[in-house]
């Protein structure tokens, strides 16, 4: 048995998903068990990272599990990880296999976003359980947050014209199936991206092509979107966090890694195959 915490987001619901294809026994973990919508292969059940007591039915049985935390934000959320590696370790559970950030692997990342994560990996290793993690860089379902400007024929971003390496939730999935069904993965941190490094600009010019729109991407000065974002309400650890992240031209956000292909036998998608199959959205 299997169980997938963060069912029903991008990623999670891919992991899903694709276990089910594969014939695993797959148990899916939400707090809202009657809005869950899996196929009748999925058992979900119900829980709360944040009150251990609810967690010991989902995890009996378990061997393996995919943790997807939630994003950075409330301080409770660190006690998550803790949460989870008593109610594996109490059930017997094999192997945890982490979701993190690529940014985990920088030690000169100090903004509280990676920070969170790193202390979400020691949890895990101290536990006495098996564990992988899995450090995907930038998404390239962040671009979904573009399709309203995108239908007024524009896209507004900072440091718009720095190359990253942004990955399929598909294929951060499909890495976390393999190594839930395969063995010899304990003890290891994997570094996830796509196939190319491409910058937003670069990325926009890709869906006007898929749309056959006319786009044209705004360089808001670092400044300004950093107001924007804090005037919208979002923690300003977070903010100064994502835009060091995004500005990193040079280091761990652009580096290429196979690692993809090396677990799952098939190479990343590209950005264009990832705009193909989500145009709906845009247009």
């Amino acid at each position: 048995m299997i169980l997938v915490i963060g069912a029903t987001g991008p990623v999670g619901s891919q992991v899903v998903g694709q276990l089910v294809e594969r014939g695993a026994d797959v148990r899916a973990l939400t707090r809202d068990p009657k809005g869950a919508r899996f196929s009748s292969a999925v058992e979900v059940v119900g829980g709360d990272l944040g009150k251990p007591e609810t967690l010991e039915d989902a995890f009996a049985g378990v061997d393996r599990v995919f943790m997807l935390m939630p994003t950075f934000g409330a301080p409770e959320t660190r006690t998550y990880d803790g949460h989870v590696a008593d109610a594996a370790s109490r059930s017997g559970v094999s192997h945890l296999v982490r979701l993190s950030v690529i940014a985990a692997a920088d030690d000169s990342a100090d903004d509280p976003h990676t920070d969170y994560h790193r202390h979400g990996e020691q949890v895990v290793r101290d536990s006495g359980v098996g564990w992988t993690f899995l450090r995907p860089g930038q998404f390239m379902t962040n671009a979904l947050s573009w399709a309203e400007t995108i239908k007024e024929g524009y896209v507004r971003e900072p440091y718009a014209h720095v190359k990253q390496t942004p990955i399929d939730p598909r294929d951060i999935a499909a890495s976390a199936v393999a190594v839930l069904t395969s063995d010899g993965h304990e003890g290891k941190a994997y570094s996830l991206s796509g196939p190319d490094a491409i910058s937003i600009e670069e990325q926009v010019a890709i869906i006007a092509e898929v749309t056959g729109r006319t786009i044209r991407t705004i360089n808001v000065p670092p400044g300004v979107a950093r107001a924007e974002w804090l005037n919208e309400g979002y923690p300003a650890g977070m903010v100064d966090g994502i835009m060091k992240h995004m500005a990193d031209e040079t280091g761990i956000h652009s580096q290429l890694f196979g690692t993809v292909a090396e677990l799952t036998g098939r190479p990343a998608h590209t950005f264009a195959e990832w705009a193909e199959d989500n145009i709906e959205a845009f247009r």
